[in-house]
């Protein structure tokens, strides 16, 4: 099984490229490079980033730059405004390559009031893979609750217009911010889902680290493998979420032990 660790779960106190030595430290083999800020994506930062990976024997299969700056103005109707957020996308694509990712985990389009115009998405997120493939990166489509990826219905009717390829990201604690069972949107999914965001939760919070909560890991695991087998598993928490470092290393065993 592919279990890894997002390198946002230390932000803010550490930075990118020094979060790589710690999750080695804890065990882990697979992570997920966040990319909190655009000087992370290029210049010797990324290079850091890049050393680092190597030093510590990782492997990085997906990379999430920081999406609320750009993200929502690619589909902008304004040619100047969407094409100069088309740069910072591409720039993110090519530090994925830079690092090895194949996959770019995507957001998109803020939810609003507005009719969603879905052939105006599926133009705009076809464009988008073709400069993503490029250089050899996939987009991973995250159903955040916040976008207008947490509706499957949208979901569907933008993949049945699309005529490039798109893949998809499960967020456990996302799918519970949005009121939806993960059926609803594995049904979307099916054999395009490649990355899964994990997290707990109880009655008090609905994200907290693996084994400290109730959810059943064992349930999403069977049903993502079913549908690729290849699919990653990524423990995504916020800073606030856990104590010590010790807590994610635990957690990290509960994952390994879960007998699916």
């Amino acid at each position: 099984m592919n279990f890894g660790i997002s390198t946002a779960c230390f932000y803010p106190e550490v930075l990118t490229e020094d979060t790589l030595k710690i999750i080695s430290s804890i065990g882990f083999k697979l992570c997920e490079v966040f990319f909190e800020s655009a000087t992370e994506m290029t210049g010797e930062i990324l290079l850091k980033i890049d050393e680092n990976i190597k030093k510590y024997n990782l492997s990085i299969n997906t990379v999430h730059p920081f999406p609320a700056s750009y993200e929502p103005f690619l589909f902008d109707a304004y040619n100047r405004r969407r094409e100069e957020m088309e740069e910072k996308f591409e720039l993110a694509c090519r530090a994925a390559k830079k690092l090895g990712a194949k996959y770019y985990i995507f957001h998109g389009q803020r939810n609003n009031k507005q009719i969603k115009d879905i052939k105006w998405t599926a133009e705009v997120m076809d464009n988008l893979c073709k400069i993503a493939l490029k250089y050899d990166v996939y987009i991973a489509w995250e159903n955040v609750s916040w976008c207008m990826g947490n509706d499957p219905k949208f979901i569907q009717a933008v993949k049945e217009n699309m005529k490039e390829e798109l893949y998809f990201t499960l967020d456990v604690k996302q799918a519970i911010r949005s009121g939806r069972n993960i059926d609803e949107y594995l049904n979307v999914y099916e054999n395009r889902i490649v990355n899964v965001h994990i997290s707990d939760s109880n009655e008090f919070c609905d994200c907290l680290l693996p084994g400290y909560g109730g959810f059943d890991f064992k349930e999403v695991i069977n049903k993502t493998q079913n549908l690729n087998k290849d699919c990653q598993y990524i423990i995504e928490v916020y800073r606030d979420n856990y104590g010590d470092f010790d807590e994610i290393k635990k957690s990290f065993e509960y994952m390994k032990n879960l007998e699916v």
